[in-house]
């Protein structure tokens, strides 16, 4: 299956859980459009849905930035819109690319009437110009744009791709330090604490995936910084007396294809956000629990060795 016929079948799915829905445009945009940065200094950029009164469930986005003039230092999925992702949003530095599929069951319908925030964010990239060993005596211009890939998704249940309006910006780099501005992609890091949302895993089993064997479903949000990766460890349980900081842990996606197929091991799963700030949540199938040890057997046939000794000898008085 294509992404954009995974796309589809994602939204049609989501609305299925929502309901009603509205139909006509959709307009996704970049926040601010302009701005003057000078080299070295990360600024923050958020990729915005303007849903212009409709309701949209999922949004497919490419942007292109040029790569020879600008460099994309993160991407954050932090106070997004979006809950529920197929594709994270992701830098191709090879491509000049950030990109990035989602949704949300019950469609985002615009504004809730009386909240003051532009609650309309599908993510923020952070972008700089890089720094130069020569003095430079031309200002780089860098010109962003939305590749026609770049689609919003009605809350129609049938995967219904809106009337799309997409807007670019235009950035230019500061030479000579006329002025440094805050360096937005450090300080969220500084002030962000927070650990990723708490979460639950999951684990199934289709024949359409991994060849019917186990695999583990997860995903979280990170309200500050967003979600840097997810880390799985799969702990026996003669391993589970260790600490957690000597698991194995291995960077992982979602869905992950678990090693131990019978089932005898706890998965646990560690969300990482881009502050290093940690949530971790468990997993123990009915298959894993603690046996009984052995000196608990010996225990148990000692104590009713002794029970029926005593039982005889009254007998006897």
């Amino acid at each position: 299956m294509s992404r954009k016929h995974a796309v589809i079948a994602f939204a049609a799915v989501l609305a299925l859980v929502a309901g009603p829905f509205c139909a006509q445009a959709a307009e996704i945009y970049l926040d601010p459009a302009t701005g003057k940065y000078p080299p070295g200094v990360t600024f923050a950029v958020a990729i915005r849905l303007d849903n212009q009164n409709q309701c949209v469930n999922a949004a497919e986005v490419d942007l292109s930035y040029p790569k020879n003039k600008l460099q994309a230092v993160a991407v954050s999925d932090g106070d997004s819109i979006l809950s529920i992702w197929v594709q994270p949003p992701a830098i191709y530095d090879n491509y000049g690319l950030v990109s990035f599929v989602g949704g949300l069951p019950g469609g985002y319908c615009g504004r809730v009437a009386g909240d003051p925030t532009l609650s309309n964010k599908l993510a923020t990239v952070y972008f700089r110009f890089p720094t130069s060993t020569s003095a430079a005596t031309v200002a780089q211009i860098a010109n962003l744009t939305f590749l026609s890939s770049t689609r919003a998704i009605l809350n129609d249940g049938e995967g219904t791709p809106a009337k799309l309006v997409t807007a670019g910006a235009s950035y230019s780099e500061i030479l000579n330090g006329q002025y440094a501005p805050l360096d937005t992609w450090q300080n969220a890091l500084a002030n962000d604490t927070t650990p990723p949302e708490a979460f639950s895993i999951g684990v199934y089993q289709d024949k359409s995936l991994f060849n019917d064997q186990w695999f583990a479903a997860f995903s979280t949000s990170d309200k500050q910084t967003g979600v840097d990766h997810y880390e799985v460890a799969e702990v026996p349980i003669m391993s589970q007396g260790l600490s957690e900081s000597q698991w194995n842990w291995i960077r992982a996606v979602s869905p992950y294809l678990v090693k131990d197929q019978s089932l005898h091991s706890m998965i646990a799963v560690r969300a990482v956000d881009y502050a290093g700030n940690i949530r971790i949540e468990h997993y123990l199938p009915p298959q894993a629990a603690p046996p009984i040890k052995n000196n608990t057997i010996i225990s148990f046939l000692y104590l009713a060795a002794i029970g029926i000794l005593f039982v005889a000898l009254l007998k006897f008085l």
